[in-house]
């Protein structure tokens, strides 16, 4: 009848793909680190290797050295190289100099422990270009002859029958039609088709029946859901930044790159434009307005506030693996070691994506409108954190460059130190001295460039030289000779002592000393950072307070974008004055080499002699990509589409077309393909036509041994691979059954993890990067941290367990039998034929209904030990200072993730960003959306409360702080407290209740409802019981399910509902 837990069956193992992850860690990872830091001493071009490990080789890495293996793989604990980077073995220290950062430990360990995985040795570089397949440009090759020509459907079936035929095998028979419209409904939906819908299907005897199908499938609005999802896993798309600093903060507008993607797959945007706007909509003059937000595939990505060169490598990784299939990030501390790409294509790449910016007013989407009362009172408080971040910048860059002043003296000395330095000497000159290096920068600019031997900008190391050339400036010659001059500090600091007495804003009038102001206040003077140039040379502390303002800026800004603001475009434009990159040398930002002007892939073409010159180069880039000449780009996406449709690509490492990747199984039909995609315009709806009416396709999923010993892995495609649901359609079907999905298209996204749920399609949830709910992971979604190849199926006890214990599945039950065609059947048996109609779009058979009235019959309601009910409560009301009471108190109606709050996401629109978390939450904006942890009292006698109600403030503190309060039903408000930036003990005594009093911790957000998250888990005692607001917090009390419920829980674990033949 059907297989309890069917879920777990075992899933294709995909072993390479593993392999191939692995390396893409060690090459993204660890060689650069080894790079920049290890080879030195450990390269076979140091001049000795130290220890006799060379950790330039693969070889190299798993032969050791003189102490034995460097590594041993899955076990970091016993690994040498582990041991010497974390610095715990006093006798075995590497690097020597400085340690690693414990993030960077932390990927080694993840190295190791995953099996250290390394590539193969490379090629030798004359032989990588001319030998790669994917470079030569696909042609359109002869469609072969086979002999079984009334199997063939169109020329792909040629393609494939043909080796069939080679290896003396034949295809499987044509699926059922119950089969075929399950497949392809999944497939360009995402969703179930109707009980209906396969009835009309199956009894439709027309000769076309198929295809009109297919057809009315691809103009479906949900077309664009299933296969936007699918390009999303390629942008690594995600609603929040959620680096290592701004934990969970949201994009304000997201979704409009969503909806996009969406529209344009439904509309059939020729693929070459749908790349083209992602790229450079921003540059094409008669773009319309609505496609500005394509360019969220370049401004959601991951975002590193302390190394803007791990935010470019992001973007540079996204293009590359998403739109060409080449592993471009590999070269980015050295020439890529089995690819035709060296280092300096990846900086021509960083050249252009490293000059882009957000603007500083997202463009808005749609006809623009007057702001409601509420977005005006929301653009006042940005305009104000606007304010308060410019004034800070104001005051620390004049601050910066008064203490830069009194430093005169040391970085002329330094400057002329620095002649001859190559770039690390000089950086660590400058660590050394605690200078800073772009300040020095410009000392040795201005010296260098200097046109007079003045001493004011460039004095030479020998005194009698130095003392004859003072002369130029009485002020200065008077300075000198009053000095004890003995050395250049002693030189210097005259200079600087000189400089600092003419330092004002107004002039003298005197030439001489309105000469030496401009000095210190002109335009080009080397102490003058001017301030747009601030983020050079602020402090660490300056960039911490800056993003913190930052941070509070764009909270606020998401804050208006989910209560009703007009969608606006996450857009990007070029900086003013694009910068052209030089090399990182061994990935070093610090340590400059060659010059890197943007253009495209020497490999596709490019040269410096084609640099880009439009801007940053970006619609130069995007026009290059999408060029009908470039061998990859159509390549790429054709195989895409062709894993979506069989499980696995005809190449199997759909992001990697390089040598590390797999070559196409057929590797005519993929050249077929691509060559016939472009020709028809690049259109993916007619890609799907030809590939879903192929007889390849309608093929049955079922084995046969001769197939099975002669490809066990199918690669010939002699029959269709069976697939696991992804989480996306499994969620979305368990809607579809228990009635209850919401079509509604578009807009902010919602919770995934709320309890009640909401029924909207999973495209539209929340996806929060580096926090994926554990609903979406467990079943392998892909990871927004970074561009997915593909899904990677796995098969774990957790799948199994959602679907027995999760509420989200309890909760279909439930409403699945309570649908109309269920309630109301007459009889068990009516009951079950509807249920298998609804659930799995068919009628049960004999042997099925027979163990199914069995179960039921056995199937007495569980016993269920009732757990008491929680005398906490979680809502929001008004404290009424006139009355000394709550007023209006509304228990929150959503559990999400690990809070309490009036909505799926917030802010919500009774109760605002009121939500309560097991230690503390934030009260709304209203005096009325107050949060209150109500307890309600289970004894009677006499209570003792204590706890601590805690406020953070940031460097630069904004808002009022909180105010909370105790109030009893019986005696009114108890005790208050303000907390700004501070604490305050909560400690109570004496305090009398009788059974079903209670007893409110209300906390409001005083005068300013900016920053008024707080931390208070109070504890109640009453003679020895006690019960405490942080361990008894929890979500909704699970409900048991009744049979019929349970009977429908069993159906949902089968195979034939999770699996697509």
């Amino acid at each position: 009848m059907f297989f309890r837990l069917g879920i777990l069956v075992a899933a294709l193992a995909i072993g390479a793909d593993a392999q191939n992850a692995g390396v893409d860690h060690f090459e993204k990872k660890i060689r650069p680190v080894l790079a920049s830091r290890c080879y030195a001493c450990h390269s076979s071009s140091a001049p000795a290797p130290q220890g006799g490990l060379l950790l330039d080789s693969t070889q190299g890495i798993r032969r050791g050295g003189n102490s034995g293996p460097a590594i041993q793989p899955g076990d970091p604990e016993h690994s040498l190289l582990l041991r010497a980077i974390r610095y715990t073995d006093k006798k075995l220290k590497m690097p020597p100099d400085h340690p690693l950062s414990p993030e960077l430990v932390a990927e080694f360990e993840l190295w190791i422990h995953e099996g250290a995985s390394l590539p193969a040795e490379p090629l030798a570089s004359e032989k990588k270009q001319s030998s790669l397949w994917s470079l030569q440009k696909p042609r359109l090759p002869a469609v072969p002859a086979v002999r079984d020509q009334g199997w063939v459907r169109n020329d792909i079936d040629r393609f494939i029958l043909s080796r069939l035929e080679a290896r003396d095998l034949g295809p499987s028979p044509e699926a059922d039609k119950r089969t075929l419209i399950r497949r392809a409904t999944y497939d360009l939906t995402g969703l179930p088709p109707t009980a209906k819908e396969v009835e009309q299907f199956v009894h439709d005897a027309a000769a076309h029946a198929y295809e009109r199908l297919i057809d009315r499938l691809l103009v479906s609005p949900r077309y664009g859901e299933r296969w936007g999802r699918h390009w999303l896993d390629v942008a690594r798309y995600s609603d929040s930044v959620n680096d290592s600093v701004n934990t969970g903060q949201r994009y304000p507008w997201s979704y409009t790159y969503r909806d996009w993607v969406i529209g344009a797959l439904n509309e059939d945007l020729p693929y070459d434009r749908f790349v083209l706007y992602q790229l450079a909509a921003d540059r094409i003059p008669t773009v319309e307005p609505r496609h500005l937000a394509a360019l969220g595939f370049l401004s959601l990505g991951r975002e590193f506030p302390n190394s803007y060169p791990e935010t470019v490598d992001d973007r540079i990784d996204a293009v590359s693996r998403g739109l060409l299939g080449l592993t471009v990030s590999c070269a980015r501390c050295h020439d890529h070691k089995f690819d035709p790409i060296p280092t300096t294509d990846y900086y021509s790449l960083y050249s252009i994506l490293s000059n882009i910016r957000e603007p500083k007013e997202l463009p808005r989407l749609g006809k623009p409108s007057g702001l409601s009362q509420k977005q005006t009172v929301y653009q006042e408080r940005l305009d104000r954190i606007e304010k308060v971040y410019q004034q800070y910048r104001v005051r620390r860059d004049a601050e910066m460059v008064a203490f830069f002043k009194t430093q005169a003296a040391d970085y002329m000395v330094a400057a002329r130190d620095a002649e001859g330095l190559s770039n690390l000497e000089v950086e660590e000159l400058v660590r050394d001295r605690q200078l800073n290096q772009y300040v020095l920068g410009r000392w040795r600019k201005f010296l260098r460039e200097s046109k007079e031997a003045d001493p004011e900008k460039e004095f030479a190391t020998k005194w009698p030289s130095a003392r004859r050339t003072a002369r130029g400036n009485s002020l200065i010659e008077a300075e000198v000779d009053a000095k004890a001059i003995a050395s250049l500090r002693d030189l210097a600091g005259a200079y600087a002592v000189v400089l600092g007495r003419y330092d004002r804003p107004e002039p003298f009038g005197d030439p001489e000393a309105d000469r030496l102001r401009g000095f210190v206040r002109g335009p080009k003077s080397p102490i003058e950072v001017p301030l747009e140039e601030f983020e050079l040379i602020c402090t660490e502390g300056d960039r911490n307070n800056m993003r913190s303002i930052r941070v509070r800026y764009n909270a606020m800004l998401a804050q208006a974008a989910y209560d009703g603001a007009a969608p606006r475009a996450m857009a990007v434009e070029d900086l003013p004055h694009p910068v052209a990159a030089h090399v990182f040398v061994r990935g070093n930002p610090n340590n400059p080499g060659a010059l890197t002007p943007p253009r495209f892939l020497s490999c596709l073409g490019g040269s410096n002699e084609k640099r880009y010159r439009d801007g940053s180069g970006r619609l130069e880039l995007a026009r290059a990509i999408i060029d009908p000449e470039n061998p990859l780009t159509a390549r790429v996406i054709v195989n895409r589409v062709w894993m979506h449709h069989f499980g696995l690509g005809l190449v199997r490492t759909p992001s990697d077309f390089g040598f590390r990747g797999d070559p196409p199984t057929h590797p005519e039909l993929l050249d077929y393909l691509a060559v016939k995609f472009v020709e028809a315009g690049w259109s993916l709806k007619n890609l799907h036509r030809l590939i879903m009416n192929s007889a390849v396709y309608r093929q049955a999923s079922a084995d046969n041994e001769a197939g099975r010993k002669i490809d066990p892995e199918n690669q010939l495609l002699w029959r269709m691979n069976r697939r696991r649901l992804e989480i996306e359609s499994l969620r979305d079907s368990m809607l579809a059954a228990a009635g209850r999905l919401d079509p509604t298209a578009g807009g902010v996204p919602f919770s995934l993890t709320a309890q009640p749920s909401v029924p909207r399609r999973s495209v539209y949830g929340f996806i929060e990067r580096g926090r994926v709910p554990a609903l979406l992971s467990v079943f392998d979604f892909a990871s927004p941290d970074q561009h997915a190849p593909m899904r990677y199926t796995t098969t774990v006890p957790q799948q199994a367990l959602f679907f027995l214990n999760s509420p989200f599945v309890a909760e279909q039950c439930r409403a699945l039998v309570a649908r109309p065609e269920i309630a109301t059947a007459p009889t068990p048996s009516e009951k079950i034929r509807q249920l298998y109609r609804l659930m799995l779009g068919r009628e049960p058979e004999k042997s099925e209904m027979e163990a199914s009235l069995k179960f039921l019959s056995q199937g007495a309601e569980p016993a269920v030990d009732e757990a008491p009910a929680s005398p906490w409560q979680y809502g929001t009301g008004e404290f009424r200072a006139d009355a000394g009471r709550v007023e209006s108190f509304t228990p929150f109606t959503v559990f999400a993730s690990d809070r309490w709050q009036g909505g799926s996401v917030l802010p919500a629109s009774r109760s605002g960003k009121a939500m309560l978390r097991a230690a503390g939450g934030e009260p709304g904006e209203q005096p009325d959306q107050a949060v209150i942890r109500r307890w309600v009292s289970p004894v009677s006698g006499t209570l003792s409360i204590e706890g601590t109600l805690q406020h953070g403030q940031p460097a630069v503190p904004y808002g009022d702080g909180v105010r909370g309060r105790i109030v009893s039903s019986r005696q009114g408000e108890l005790a208050s407290w303000s907390v700004n930036g501070s604490s305050a003990e909560t400690r109570l005594n004496g305090i009398k209740v009788e059974k079903g009093d209670t007893i409110s911790f209300v906390v409001d957000a005083r005068l300013d409802p900016e920053n008024d998250a707080f931390t208070w888990a109070p504890v109640i005692k009453c003679s020895e019981q006690t019960w405490s607001a942080k361990n008894d917090f929890t979500g909704p009390a699970p409900q048991p399910l009744d049979v019929w419920a349970r009977y429908a829980q069993v159906l949902l674990e089968t195979n034939e509902f999770a699996f697509i033949d």
